[in-house]
């Protein structure tokens, strides 16, 4: 996995994460303790996690690093589970998936509270 790839993932998880407890990029940002715009820029992938800032997140969301990262296993057996299927159906789950994804990319924008640029 390259490492853009690894940050979207990381941001990914941490955006699940916020949107299950229900928090704002706002509210997040300001128990961990940095700007809203920098929580978004690593939700998105595009800023690095710092390990103290991940360790702040894990511990909003008491969870450990194991948990945090456990998706690897559950994503392995949903991985293997595509391969079994035919191309046909192979190609529906990835339209399926994008769809999904830009149906969440366009309901993030009002997800934050406040504007990208405004700084907590």
């Amino acid at each position: 996995m390259t490492k853009p790839a690894q940050l979207e993932l990381v941001g990914r998880k941490i955006r699940q994460l916020r949107r299950q407890r229900k928090l704002t990029q706002v509210e997040l940002a300001d128990r961990i303790g940095i700007h809203q715009s920098d929580l978004s820029r690593m939700e998105q992938g595009e800023y690095k996690v710092g390990l103290d800032t991940l360790l702040k997140i894990l511990q909003t969301f008491d969870l450990s690093i194991g948990d945090f990262f456990d998706e690897g296993n559950r994503a392995q057996s949903v991985f293997d589970k595509l391969k079994e299927l035919s191309p046909a159906a192979q190609k529906e789950v990835e339209s399926f998936i994008e769809f999904k994804r830009r149906q969440e990319d366009d309901g993030s924008e009002s997800d934050s509270g406040e504007s990208e640029d405004e700084d907590v």
